[in-house]
């Protein structure tokens, strides 16, 4: 059986991919909706860069951690 904490931090890395994909998608989808961010590139990459970081803990964690 999985560990329960294991599986809750599975489920808060994906919670968190989905979460930063659903706000770049928003970006792409109504970029002028978007009003207080000036520069919606470097908005962009700092979401692509949590969307990564959450990507690099999910497997840390499959690797290392997953029975």
């Amino acid at each position: 059986m999985l560990d329960p904490k294991i599986n809750a931090l599975r489920c808060l890395y994906k919670a968190e991919i989905a979460m930063y994909k659903a706000e770049v998608q928003n970006y792409i989808d109504n970029p002028v909706a978007v009003g207080e961010h000036g520069n919606l590139v470097e908005t962009m990459d700092k979401l692509i860069a949590k969307i990564a970081e959450a990507e690099d803990k999910l497997l840390v964690l499959e690797t290392h951690f997953s029975e």
